[in-house]
């Protein structure tokens, strides 16, 4: 069912896959650039909420075949929600730091990552670590960087959160490894997980400012930062799973956030584009939303290079895969 787009010169691709082997294919047909730095969505464990552990496993084996792979993420609500009488102020103290380090690790192990990034000899970068150890790259040098292209971060701290294991790897492919959830946004949204908690600034929570009035901004700035020291790509798993209709009250799976959702299992889809906020605008309207209609879309369409008319039309023309 692949099917391949160009708009401007980049590439999006939908394909339909089941089986290891159907996977690498797809990938097969991207060509990436090596090395590679791969951000899943880990929010939280969640049924068809999170990156699949499958589907990050065939995407980890695939690119160690193909040269160095580095995983990245920072501490989230996976770890925060398993320690509810953990209460950090702008800072990990030294024993809440090994706690949250634990449920790390236990979180790894149930979902079998440990196994396969142990197997494989990938590195797993976390950016909360880095930070706190001092292992990042000059403010100056990040600002210099970002400002060069794009207009200034709401908050200035964002230009010392980039490890410096990752800009070593600047000249090869930075994946957004987003899960398909239709009342979230995916590739754009998923790096405002690389914003640290409680390395100095309090939680992640504080970005989102009072009544969510800072989050699309912040979310934005921080994909100010990687989009301009990598290139960035984005990829959207609905191989086994994907989720919809969030806040529904007849939902059958709830969060641990609260709320209720749906989730459609074994579509086999998976997306692939070389602009993630592009891919982001497709899916959405494929799912028959405007892509406008999200704030952080919009705001980041007026920052970067929006997509154009034409990468909608194809949206429409495609299917809702929730029908």
């Amino acid at each position: 069912m692949r099917k391949k787009f160009e708009f401007e010169r980049k590439r999006l691709v939908v394909d339909i896959v089941h089986t290891q082997e159907e996977f690498f294919d797809f990938m097969s047909s991207l060509r990436l650039r090596k090395p590679f730095v791969v951000k899943p969505n880990w929010i939280c464990g969640d049924y068809g909420h999170f990156t699949d552990p499958q589907i990050l496993e065939w995407t980890l084996r695939f690119l160690h075949e193909q040269g160095k792979v580095i995983l990245v993420e920072s501490y989230s609500g996976r770890n925060m929600m398993t320690l509810p009488h953990l209460k950090p102020g702008l800072m990990f103290s030294g024993d809440e730091i090994e706690r949250v380090r634990k449920s790390e690790e236990d979180f790894l192990k149930t979902t079998g990552t440990k196994n396969v990034i142990d197997e494989l000899g990938v590195e797993y970068v976390n950016v909360a670590e880095e930070v706190l150890a001092k292992r990042v790259m000059d403010k100056k040098t990040v600002r210099r960087l970002v400002e060069r292209k794009y207009p200034p971060v709401l908050r200035e701290e964002l230009y010392s959160f980039l490890p410096e294991k990752l800009y070593a790897l600047r000249t090869g492919t930075f994946i957004s490894l987003a899960k398909f959830k239709v009342f979230f946004t995916m590739c754009t949204k998923n790096m405002f997980g690389l914003i640290p908690e409680y390395v100095g600034y309090g939680p992640r929570y504080t970005y989102h400012g009072k009544a969510d009035r800072n989050l699309s901004q912040n979310i934005v700035d921080i994909n100010k930062i990687y989009r301009s020291i990598f290139n960035v790509v984005g990829m959207v798993d609905g191989v086994n799973s994907l989720s919809y209709n969030a806040g529904e009250e007849t939902g059958k799976h709830k969060t641990v956030f609260g709320y209720r959702y749906d989730v459609l299992e074994n579509k086999g889809l998976v997306y692939y584009c070389d602009d993630p906020l592009w891919l982001d605008a497709f899916v959405h309207q494929q799912c028959g939303k405007d892509p406008m209609e999200k704030e952080h879309l919009q705001l980041a369409s007026k920052t970067f290079e929006r997509w154009p008319s034409e990468l909608i039309e194809e949206a429409r023309k495609i299917g809702n895969p929730l029908e």
